[in-house]
Parts: structure tokens; sequence; C-alpha cells
């Protein structure tokens, strides 16, 4: 992971751990024991830095979501895509905090507008999905459930549970005509 990668991991560690209000350059410089001047090489502002850490979460689900896509077969292929990249993130604790970013795509409409052309483009894949509409719905709601309870839950007692819903739910998906 190159230095850039690192410091927006650790300001969206701060605004999942301490609210958005507490990133500041200065701060994000403290926590990565750097310079401010090392932090403004990478990023012109916090306006610059929160995009990039939008964009870097929107690749990052992106390619692992690819990944599986090229993998798959069977029925539901986006949408059993989509709930494997998000147990991926789920179950890994450095990229499960990028969510934070979410919550600064209410704080600047360059962000706002970012996820709302990256749900609209997923939205059309889903759409594209075959199977069951019904039934794919079904799991991309336990999936977006999974990113709600990544945000806001600190209990995870189930989450072996839930990895195991979502698992079983693909197999089923799998199955289904096309």
């Amino acid at each position: 992971m190159n230095k850039k990668e690192q410091l927006l991991i650790n300001a969206a560690k701060i605004i999942y751990e301490e609210g958005i209000q507490k990133l500041t350059m200065d701060y994000l410089a403290k926590t990565a024991d750097i310079t401010k001047g090392g932090v403004l090489y990478h990023f012109e502002n916090k306006a610059d830095l929160l995009l990039q850490m939008n964009e870097m979460a929107i690749q990052k689900y992106e390619d692992t979501l690819n990944h599986y896509l090229s993998q798959l077969s069977g029925s539901s292929l986006f949408t059993r895509a989509y709930a494997y990249a998000t147990l991926d993130f789920f179950k890994n604790p450095e990229t499960a905090l990028l969510p934070a970013v979410f919550i600064t795509s209410l704080e600047d409409e360059g962000n706002f507008a970012l996820w709302k052309r990256t749900s609209a483009k997923w939205e059309e894949q889903f759409q594209l999905d075959s199977g069951d509409p019904t039934e794919n719905l079904k799991l991309r709601l336990i999936c977006d459930g999974i990113w709600f309870s990544i945000l806001y839950s600190a209990d995870h007692s189930l989450d072996s549970q839930i990895e195991t819903l979502v698992l079983n739910y693909c197999d089923l998906l799998e199955k289904e005509p096309s």
C-alpha cells in the first residue's frame, strides 16, 4: 500500500472512529506521523482528500465486484458478485472502514454526485441481471443492510451468521433459471 492510500485509509478511520468534524489536514498528518506538507503533497485540501477517498472506496469495491463477475457462472451474476464483494469488505476490518466515506457524500456536492452516478450505474446492472428480480432484490437489501451495520454496529456477534446467510442465498440464486 502506498503512502497516499494509507493516508486515505487513515482519514476514513478518523471519520469512522471520531467523526468527520475531527478530520483536518493537521490531524491527519499527526495521526500518520508526517508533516502537514506531506499530506498537502497528496491532497490540495480537505475537499480533494474526501473526493479521492470516495473515488478509492468505489474503485476498490468495483475491483472486487469485477473479480467476482469474472469468476461466477449461473444466474444473478451481478447480484451475487455484489454480495460476495460486500462480504469481502465486511470481513476485512481495514477496508470495512471505507464505508465511512459514505458519510462524506453528504458534506460535498462533488462526492454526492459521484455516489449518485455510481449508484445509477449499479442500479442499471441490477435491472439487467438474470434470475428472479424479487429474489435478487432480497439479496441486495441484505447486503445494503450489511453496509449499514458496518457503519453503525460495533457488535460482531452475528458476523458468522450474516456470512452464512449471504453465502446460502448466493448458492440459491446461482441455481435459479436465468
